[in-house]
């Protein structure tokens, strides 16, 4: 498996990227057409989910081992549709967000669909120049965008997607089929999903999200 490496921004966010990921995409896109989605109180996905087909955890451990240069625990899988309507998304689901402040946690993303949808941007939060959000700084960032609610008003009833008046983009991944990308947990991004949650024609924006926990 070949894979790339990069960093981001001021606080150097890495990111890995790996093409043609996984042996056999295709079977993975049919158990997501057999699966039962739903949704979980709670979960702030702006969609669906489903679980994974055995061996998925397996596979994805040997894959990020070999990007990350150790095995990591898996925590967490799931199908994910991004479907919702912009227009009742709740403020919160219209920034870029976070999933996880612990340091050790791993993000995942792996794309199981093809343009037009759109992949995956990461941010800068311009109020205080945070790219991650650590548990030290989650007082500061509950403050901050309180803040923003003052200076700019709520964020528009869409999907987020580039540069706004909070958030300055400082990368961006476009959406390959069977590409997959690991990034920490903590840091800001959101789904370039603004053009592409509804587009049914040519399927659903099909990914498999989930979190690892460097040893």
């Amino acid at each position: 498996m070949t894979f790339s490496a990069t960093r981001m921004g001021a606080e150097q966010v890495p990111l890995w990227q790996v093409d043609d990921a996984h042996p056999a995409p295709q079977d993975l896109a049919a158990a997501a057409d057999r699966a039962v989605f739903g949704r979980t109180e709670g979960d702030l996905y702006p969609g669906l989910r489903a679980a994974v087909p055995d061996g998925y955890a397996d596979w994805l451990v040997r894959a990020a081992a070999e990007m990350l240069g150790d095995a990591p625990a898996f925590l967490r899988a799931t199908f994910a549709i991004a479907s919702d309507d912009p227009a009742q998304l709740a403020p919160i689901q219209r920034i870029p967000h976070f999933d996880d402040c612990a340091d050790a946690i791993v993000a995942t993303v792996h794309y199981l669909c093809g343009p037009p949808h759109g992949g995956t941007s990461f941010y800068r939060h311009r109020g205080t120049g945070f790219e991650r959000i650590t548990a030290a700084r989650l007082p500061l960032w509950r403050q901050a965008l309180a803040r923003d609610g003052e200076t700019h008003g709520l964020p528009p009833r869409a999907y987020h997607e580039g540069d706004g008046a909070a958030f300055e983009r400082i990368g961006q991944v476009p959406l390959s089929f069977n590409r997959l990308i690991l990034y920490p947990a903590n840091c800001l991004h959101a789904g370039d999903i603004a053009g592409s949650w509804q587009l049914a024609a040519t399927g659903p924006r099909l990914t498999i999200t989930s979190l690892l926990r460097l040893p």
